[in-house]
C-alpha cells in the first residue's frame, strides 16, 4: 500500500550554549556525538537527538523549548507521495512542496495535531 518507509527518527532541540549541551548529553549521559552543524547525539541506530545552535536550525531558541521530530524516508521510497498523501488529508503544511536541500536532501515540513513540527526528509541515495 505504501511507496515509502520511514527509517530513522531524529529529535531537534535547541541551545545557546553548545558547549553547555555538549557536556551533558556526552559527558552526563554518556551518548555517543558526531558533529556537522547540529551535534547529533545517538540513542540507539538511527535514533537521535540533534542539538541545534541557536539561529542555525529551522527554529529558534524560546522558553516553550520547541522541538521537530525528524522522519527519514528510507532511499526508495516516495516522499512526494506522503507529501500529497498529508496534505490531502487536510494536515497543516508547513511546506508548500517537497524541497530539494543541499544539506538534507529532500524535505518537507507539516503539523501533527497537536502543532507539532514533523519533517520529512529523504536524503540522497547512499547517504545516511
Amino acid at each position: 500500500m505504501n511507496n515509502f518507509e520511514f527509517d530513522r527518527m531524529y529529535t531537534f532541540i535547541y541551545h545557546t550554549d553548545m558547549v553547555k549541551a555538549d557536556r551533558f548529553y556526552r559527558e552526563l549521559l554518556g551518548l555517543e556525538a558526531e558533529s556537522d552543524w547540529v551535534m547529533y547525539y545517538k540513542i540507539k541506530p538511527n535514533l537521535t537527538i540533534g542539538v541545534v545552535q541557536d539561529g542555525r536550525g529551522y527554529l529558534r531558541v524560546s522558553n516553550d523549548k520547541p522541538v521537530i521530530l525528524c522522519l527519514g524516508v528510507v532511499d526508495d521510497g516516495d516522499i512526494h507521495e506522503l507529501f500529497n498523501r498529508l496534505k490531502d488529508a487536510g494536515v497543516k503544511m508547513r511546506s508548500d512542496k517537497v524541497e530539494l536541500m543541499e544539506t538534507e536532501g529532500k524535505v518537507f515540513f507539516c503539523e501533527d495535531p497537536e502543532g507539532y513540527i514533523i519533517e520529512i526528509v529523504q536524503r540522497p541515495k547512499g547517504t545516511s
